[in-house]
């Protein structure tokens, strides 16, 4: 059971059978031979639940562990982790590595042993990112284990890097930006992670994925004043190229925010809510 209402109510824990309260229970996602700290906000009831990964931005500073209060509230298992070399997770940091452990978590959530331990409905499993975390998402948003995706506010750092060869400018922002990251991230720095973009910019560029992503049930969210994934740069193209081959799986929604939602996290919270009520109801 999902139920959207729950986003703005308290759940009363004492109601029905002692047996499944929510809890919060470690989560031993492995990628790479690196522990990624993950752990499990579990639901409330026997389930099967339906079950979300939902990944944090670069480098993490602004958590959305509200948003998977929420939504375990409403009845979703929500699954944590940091990517490997940040956060005292051991290795070394890059975008290619965070992709992997993208993968890592969802082989972790279609685990028997998983499934079992959390009540997973795997019939119904989610992907919701903010930012870098929004990339990722609509990375592997094409997985046929995933149901729908959820990408709020997604930083297309293989578009940075397809730009950034001509636009100096673009380029020169996302430096900038990757330079203000780095104290939580290990084996990593500005320059390595600038290269790597300019290195893999054709292979990661959203928009050119778009033919691949029109087949999937998506909802992107957009902060208009935001000065990060800057709507007409990470936002608009994509969704005009998703368009041209299906105008019928994108859902947007947008706000009178900033890229971090602060104004208006009650607001996203029910708006993936409702997505996701909407895709788990569908016959």
């Amino acid at each position: 059971m999902f139920d959207k209402a729950y986003v703005t109510k308290d759940v009363d824990i004492f109601e029905g059978d002692s047996k499944f309260l929510p809890d919060l229970l470690y989560a031993g996602v492995v990628s790479h031979g690196s522990n990624l700290n993950g752990f499990m906000l579990k639901a409330q009831g026997e389930g099967p639940h339906p079950t979300a990964l939902l990944l944090h931005g670069f480098p993490g500073y602004d958590d959305p562990i509200d948003l998977a209060h929420a939504l375990r509230r409403c009845g979703m298992n929500v699954l944590r982790f940091h990517y490997r070399g940040c956060w005292g997770v051991k290795g070394d940091y890059s975008f290619t590595h965070c992709m992997e452990d993208v993968k890592a978590g969802i082989d972790y959530l279609v685990d028997e042993n998983t499934v079992k331990e959390f009540n997973i409905d795997t019939d119904n499993l989610f992907l919701i990112g903010h930012s870098m975390g929004g990339f990722m998402t609509l990375t592997h948003a094409c997985d046929e284990r995933i149901k729908a995706s959820v990408a709020i506010s997604p930083y297309d750092f293989g578009l940075i890097g397809k730009i950034g060869h001509y636009d100096e400018k673009e380029k020169d922002e996302a430096f900038e930006m990757y330079k203000t990251a780095l104290a939580p991230l290990n084996g990593t720095s500005a320059e390595a992670l600038m290269q790597e973009c300019l290195d893999n910019g054709d292979k990661w560029n959203l928009p050119d994925k778009a033919e691949a992503l029109a087949n999937e049930k998506l909802l992107i969210t957009v902060g208009t004043r935001d000065t990060v994934s800057k709507k007409y740069l990470h936002h608009d193209k994509l969704a005009s190229e998703i368009k041209k081959y299906n105008k019928n799986n994108l859902t947007e929604a947008f706000a009178d925010t900033d890229h971090s939602y602060a104004n208006k996290r009650v607001w996203l919270a029910q708006t993936v809510a409702e997505f996701l009520e909407k895709i788990i109801n569908e016959k």
